[in-house]
């Protein structure tokens, strides 16, 4: 028996920083790259990974639980283990398995900022829905990616939307949950099905309707981000205040933004991602964050000439700048200025769907 899924990267379109705050929204477009996983059952009582990234790792599945596991494969691993507390509670009814990983989440052997990590995590849960027909909701198969990364110390402090983005595709309002509640319930051993059918303070997600004469444009600046490490060196009071001062600010840019992608009113999104993008740099320089690199920087100016909403996707310090045209020509035309700055534009596209 064998069962193959997939799960897109993301990109931001408003919220970042603010959106690991609980009760705090961001807008997050699907964008269709994947991460795939292939999932067989197999006679010998071991769990074989095969990744086009990591190559080869076998564990034998007594020891599942146990493992000390590489960090390269810790996201997998931990998967692994979440669904089998979750499906089987004992190593001794898991069946040996086969997991097979590939991505087009890169370009040139470099991460294209993406949100790779999400994207592996919810395609191995996603294959082993199908697998074992689970029957779970797509906001339970979210809610188990979130035990993934709630579990793993280099993730917990993150906002989880890449995950949501990677469970439901498209372009999406989502609103952190309260981490801290969640986190007790995993202090207290409560069995995961029950964390996961206890509803979660503030979690919710809404798909928003794009706009089909619109196109969304991705920069790359092929400057590697590493977003995990940006969030951990934010940590101080001062610098939780600033956080706090920016989720204030940029409640209302959601909400506009919402109203504008549904509403095909492409003023008031550039008006509120020029806002965003302005109140973002503001608190990064306020904490200390390397945020608006000279190419991104670049990228917008671009854009910003040819009057065409831009800004930095994610934590910044590299990786993506993204813009949105409302028509072909302007386009057409950024992405040229784009490459004569030496900015590589993607073809990139939303992913409608999660799967």
């Amino acid at each position: 028996m064998i069962a193959t899924a997939k799960a897109p990267g993301k990109l931001y379109l408003a919220g970042e920083y603010s959106i690991t705050l609980p009760n705090q929204s961001a807008i997050i477009v699907a964008i269709d790259k994947y991460i795939t996983a292939t999932i067989d059952k197999i006679d010998v009582q071991e769990i074989q990974l095969n990744s086009d990234q990591l190559g080869d790792l076998a564990i034998p599945v007594e020891q599942l639980d146990q493992i000390s596991y590489p960090d390269d494969w810790q996201l997998v691993i931990r998967t692994i283990q979440v669904l089998n507390k979750y499906h089987f509670d004992d190593t001794s009814a898991f069946p040996g398995i086969k997991v097979t990983l590939t991505s087009d989440l890169t370009f040139e052997g470099k991460k294209l900022g993406l949100g790779s990590s999400a994207a592996v995590v919810m395609s191995i849960i996603k294959a082993f829905h199908k697998l074992l027909n689970l029957k779970l909701t797509e906001q339970q198969q979210f809610k188990l990616g979130a035990l993934v990364m709630l579990t793993l110390p280099h993730f917990d402090k993150g906002s989880m939307g890449d995950l949501a983005a990677a469970t439901y595709g498209g372009v999406i309002a989502y609103r952190k949950f309260d981490d801290q509640f969640v986190k007790q319930l995993i202090q207290q051993n409560s069995d995961y099905e029950t964390i996961i059918s206890t509803p979660w303070p503030y979690l919710d997600v809404q798909q928003l309707n794009w706009p089909s004469e619109w196109q969304l444009l991705v920069g790359w600046t092929g400057k590697v981000a590493d977003t995990q490490k940006l969030l951990e060196t934010v940590s101080s009071a001062e610098q939780a205040k600033a956080k706090e001062m920016l989720a204030l600010q940029t409640r209302d840019i959601i909400t506009n933004i919402s109203m504008g992608i549904n509403n095909a009113d492409y003023s008031l999104i550039g008006i509120n991602i020029f806002y965003n993008l302005t109140f973002l740099m503001t608190y990064t320089h306020q904490v200390g964050i390397n945020y608006l690199t000279e190419d991104l920087s670049n990228a917008i100016s671009e854009a910003v000439d040819l009057d065409v909403a831009a800004k930095v996707s994610g934590a910044g310090g590299g990786d993506n700048a993204i813009a949105i045209a409302d028509n072909d020509e302007v386009a057409e035309k950024l992405r040229q200025a784009w490459q004569n700055e030496g900015i590589i534009p993607l073809p990139l596209n939303i992913a409608l769907l999660g799967e």
